[in-house]
């Protein structure tokens, strides 16, 4: 089995968006990947995650979309905030995190069809391929000033 998949490293440290440590990750599958936190016999929890889950990497460890607010306002009965995402009128305005994907996929697809070129407009410019890998590894997300984050 590698030790490596969709930039997810065994052994390395999970958090989620609270910055609570989950444990480190233990075992990678096709579709997600096992962290584990406690010793093997007392106090041990284990967690499946899937890899859409990963919002980004901070300091080493992987930030996932689990909260600890958003299981409150699930057993609340409330849709949590982090599934909440933006959209456009009559789109649903929360998904979890793999809905959410397919809807921005759908987004952008929709968007590119429509973008015909118009005279006197320029046509963007795109990135560079390594800026482009680490706009996509970081997931949009913002990252402190410096230089960018290596995988």
């Amino acid at each position: 089995m590698t030790d490596d998949r969709n930039g997810v490293r065994i052994g390395q440290a999970v958090r989620d968006l609270d910055g609570r440590p989950l444990g480190r990750v233990d075992a990678l599958y096709e579709w997600g990947f096992r962290v584990v936190k406690g010793f093997p016999i007392l106090f041990r929890q284990e967690q499946v995650l899937r890899y859409d889950e990963v919002r980004g990497e901070r300091g080493g460890a992987l930030v996932v979309a689990r909260s600890e607010a958003a299981l409150l306002q699930l057993a609340a009965g409330e849709i949590p905030d982090i599934w909440r995402v933006p959209t456009p009128h009559a789109f649903p305005a929360a998904a979890t995190p793999s809905e959410a994907r397919d809807l921005f996929e759908g987004l952008a697809g929709a968007r590119a069809a429509s973008a015909a070129p118009r005279p006197g407009v320029p046509e963007p410019q795109s990135l560079p391929a390594a800026d482009e890998r680490d706009y996509v590894r970081s997931r949009g997300e913002s990252f402190p000033a410096g230089p960018p984050p290596q995988p």
